[in-house]
């Protein structure tokens, strides 16, 4: 009985070091699941294509946004012209390891550049602090666009509107001013 039992286990030893053999099979990934090695090429490619591009255009960092899968960067968003477009698209194509880029852009000769969008943020902060410094903080909301500010709010009497309308268009900087203040009180 002992050599059965003796015998059963080392025939269940031999099954079992047959089931965890070394075999060269892979489990299949996942759909959708790229290899580590894909996903660090396209990351280290997005990064060089947008160091390029902000290097090129410091504008584009506000107003693009940059993907790469495979070697194939898009390139969305707007920018100012069809020569900064073309220019943009030639230089992604430029880093090494772009196979092809896909230009989604469109062209807006509207758009604020950075400076002008930091230019109309510092005149909002000192359209509010002199406000705040002539008749104390209000209700007040202040948006500034290619120098144009548009006041909007509430405050307690016509006297404290036109002080902060006035104060508004006496700040520097500011090309004109759009009233969107109402009156509380009488």
């Amino acid at each position: 009985m002992r050599r059965a039992t003796a015998g059963l286990a080392f025939a269940a030893a031999l099954l079992l070091a047959g089931c965890t053999g070394t075999s060269q099979q892979r489990v299949p990934e996942p759909f959708g699941t790229l290899p580590p090695t894909s996903v660090l090429k396209d990351a280290l490619i997005l990064s060089a294509v947008k160091a390029t591009l902000t290097a090129d255009d410091p504008d584009s960092t506000t107003t693009l946004r940059v993907s790469a899968s495979d070697g194939v960067v898009t390139l969305r968003g707007t920018v100012r012209d069809a020569a900064t477009r073309a220019r943009l698209a030639s230089a992604a194509r430029g880093v090494a390891g772009v196979k092809s880029v896909v230009d989604d852009l469109t062209i807006n000769p509207h758009q604020p550049q950075v400076k002008q969008q930091v230019a109309d943020v510092a005149l909002e902060a000192r359209i509010e602090a002199a406000v705040a410094a002539q008749v104390g903080l209000q209700h007040i909301s202040v948006h500034v666009e290619h120098g144009v500010a548009t006041l909007a709010g509430t405050v307690p009497d016509a006297k404290t509107r036109a002080t902060v309308m006035a104060t508004a268009r006496g700040t520097s900087g500011i090309r004109n001013v759009v009233d969107r203040i109402r009156v509380a009180g009488p």
